[in-house]
């Protein structure tokens, strides 16, 4: 090679190399603070507010900030992309007015100046939900009705008094339904006092609703006296597990802790037991079978479904003597729609259990006809992992 070519190489490799160390020597994080956001707009939500502004035109900028305090002791901060030109602040107890600081961030994490805002949030979800709650007598103890209308995720507390008159926690149920009932039950008839409160996510809390209340007379049926009935109209066939397995108080989604009726056998389809007792039901607690596309919600789950009752059914299968005692439908409490199942879904579905209570005024029983009318899913069979039931026995 020439030589005078071999030395020009060389000279620009070391220029190179040069360089490369003088790059590796400059500030790696050289930016300044931003300047902060401006024409600010603020607009009022349930507990909280959505915050517009114009960001500054900065190519260093990385995010924008909110900090403010909910009450005392509990600052919260909320942080967006700089491609965003809104933020939402939440949280917040009551309808007065709070500041929240702005703040425009550098990628070295360099804070603008705040822009002090003040924002005045509408009713909070906590406030509005316990506004609506009710609270009465049901069978073993307090029934309590709610709306949430925001569909905020919120708890509303139940408590009873102990025995030395304290109140203390009997349930609590976590939702984000737009509405419902549930019970705190496990009491004796003697009237006592019950509370209820709305609780959300940051620990805020509303008033308390109290009363005093006299749980309704029920005693859970005992299973072992539950025997199946072969009537020549019943329409189910068996596939996984038998009618058995409804009252063996095994939960879950395997064939043997299951009633999993045979696919093609068509809907309507029924089933008949016998108690193996007369009582007057007071309600029922369905558990759905667990798992993924064959779970609660979904597939063969019943959603539709009457409970019928006698006390002396017709050996041949006929409806005569059979009284309708309800007709129940099952609700997801997320209201999410139709293939998509929450993990609030599955723990009250498949855990809790679903509960149905009974009119008043149904007659005493001892036969029972369950008929599913419509399942979750486009299928023609039925699956449940346990039924339940309470009343009051002759």
């Amino acid at each position: 090679m020439n030589k005078h070519i071999l030395l020009s190489i060389i000279s620009i490799w070391l220029l190179y190399c040069n360089s490369c160390k003088e790059d590796k020597m400059s500030p790696l994080n050289n930016d300044q603070a931003p300047a902060p956001v401006s024409n600010v707009v603020v607009e009022s939500t349930p507990g909280g507010a959505k915050i517009s502004y114009m960001r500054p035109k900065d190519n260093d900028l990385l995010y924008v900030k909110a900090v403010y305090t909910i009450r005392s002791g509990v600052e919260r901060e909320v942080k967006v992309s700089y491609y965003l030109n809104s933020l939402s602040v939440d949280g917040f107890p009551d309808t007065a007015s709070y500041t929240v600081n702005l703040y425009a961030v550098s990628r070295g994490e360099k804070v603008s100046a705040p822009v002090a805002v003040q924002v005045k949030p509408l009713t909070p979800p906590v406030k509005e939900t316990f506004r609506s709650l009710s609270i009465g007598a049901t069978f073993g103890g307090a029934r309590v009705r709610f709306v949430n209308n925001a569909e905020a995720d919120l708890a509303i507390c139940v408590l009873t008094e102990d025995a030395t008159g304290d109140l203390i926690p009997a349930e609590t149920y976590y939702t984000k339904r737009k509405e419902g009932v549930f019970a705190a039950r496990g009491f004796n008839t003697q009237k006592r006092k019950f509370a209820a409160f709305v609780r959300d996510r940051w620990n805020n809390h509303s008033d308390t609703l109290y009363a005093e209340l006299t749980p309704l007379f029920e005693q859970k049926l005992e299973k072992s006296k539950f025997r199946e009935v072969d009537l020549p109209t019943d329409t189910y066939q068996a596939h996984m597990g038998k009618i058995p397995n409804l009252w063996d108080d095994k939960l879950g989604k395997s064939g043997d802790r299951i009633f999993h009726t045979k696919p093609g056998s068509g809907l309507p389809q029924w089933f008949t037991f016998d108690m193996g007792v007369t009582a007057t039901l007071s309600r029922l607690k369905l558990h759905h079978r667990d798992g993924g596309t064959d779970g609660p919600y979904t597939g063969g789950d019943p959603k539709i479904y009457e409970i019928w009752g006698c006390n002396n059914p017709a050996a041949n299968g006929s409806w005569d003597g059979w009284t309708l005692l309800m007709r129940c439908e099952s609700i997801k409490p997320s209201n999410a729609p139709d293939g998509t199942v929450t993990t609030e879904d599955k723990q009250f579905a498949t855990v809790e259990g679903e509960d149905f209570d009974f009119p008043p005024d149904i007659p005493p029983v001892r036969y029972l006809r369950f008929k599913t009318l419509k399942v979750w899913g486009a299928l023609d069979h039925m699956y449940i992992a346990e039924l339940t039931f309470w009343g009051n026995p002759q």
